[in-house]
């Protein structure tokens, strides 16, 4: 399942009643405002609080969201928990605050089932005279995620090019898969269009009874979900797979570099179920050009889900 982010400590109420609208930048100049303490300035009145998390933001057309298929979200405003991540620092005198909405009911309780997508939001500050304070309101860019949640962290694409990197990830029916999605960011904005969005995981051993047996001994066996389907389906109708991708970003110059993703595991084809399973272990290079990544060597062994 994807995984929920814990939230940053908010912000002090007395750093508050001196600041406000805008944020004291601090005896060190090189430190950074926390996540909580620039939510409390996007969002007035934020607090890491039950009810200080509940606010409004608004969904613009997004791909997809015309058509509803996005549980608990609809276009225009809605009532959202707001969850600060992270805090990415585009240049000498810029910040951008990603937070984390979900749909939130009135009581401010969440409302989000496993269809329903985290929101990625960004806000822009810039500093003047010691003091951050609110330059741009950009709001929603993408919905990621399942059961309102997302593992969400800044990546370096190049020397002086950062990115935010979400993945995220479910099981339904002994099917389970990660993926990840890597969105530019700039000193005005976060790129709505990713620059690569892939599948990082398969795994279907809990999907029929057969698998663990077939992925044997290159997959390590385990408790069984007890959903697992047993729909009776002969050996030679389905795959059984159980693959895992870690991944690197070479952002050691001044263009973005390569993003390499690395594959390993085990598949059972059906046409060859009665033999032993193929050991996957693979890399596929994939490279920068006009804001995407596009594959240059190698491909993803990873089935679609």
């Amino acid at each position: 399942m994807g995984q929920a982010i814990s939230l940053h400590r908010a912000f002090g109420a007395a750093v508050m009643a001196a600041c406000v609208p805008v944020l004291c930048a601090g005896a060190s100049a090189s430190a950074l405002p926390t996540p909580a303490q620039l939510a409390a300035l996007a969002f007035p009145g934020w607090s890491d609080s039950a009810a200080g998390r509940v606010h409004s933001a608004t969904l613009p057309p997004l791909p997809g969201t015309a058509h509803g298929i996005y549980a608990g979200w609809n276009t225009g405003k809605n009532r959202v928990l707001v969850e600060p991540k992270l805090v990415l620092r585009t240049d000498a005198s810029h910040l951008t605050l990603i937070a984390g909405l979900v749909p939130a009911a009135d009581d401010g309780h969440s409302i989000a089932v496993h269809a329903t997508p985290m929101a990625l939001a960004a806000y822009q500050f810039e500093q003047r005279g010691g003091t951050w304070g609110v330059s741009g309101r950009q709001g929603i860019f993408a919905l990621r995620g399942f059961s309102g949640a997302a593992a969400v962290r800044e990546v370096a694409l190049a020397a002086r090019r950062s990115a935010v990197a979400v993945e995220y990830g479910s099981c339904w029916q002994g099917y389970c898969g990660t993926w990840l999605a890597v969105y530019e960011a700039g000193r005005d904005m976060v790129r709505r269009e990713p620059a690569v969005e892939l599948a990082l995981s398969g795994i279907n051993v809990d999907s029929a009874a057969d698998c663990q047996r077939r992925l044997a001994p290159l997959v390590k066996p385990h408790a069984q979900d007890p959903g697992a389907r047993d729909d009776g389906g002969a050996s030679d109708t389905h795959d059984c797979y159980a693959i895992e991708g870690s991944w690197t970003i070479d952002a050691t110059h001044d263009q973005p570099g390569d993003l390499t993703v690395h594959y390993q595991g085990a598949i059972s084809r059906a046409e060859s179920y009665a033999g032993p399973p193929a050991a996957i272990d693979q890399r596929q290079v994939l490279r920068y050009g006009n804001g995407k990544y596009r594959a240059i060597s190698g491909f993803s062994p990873v089935p679609a889900i």
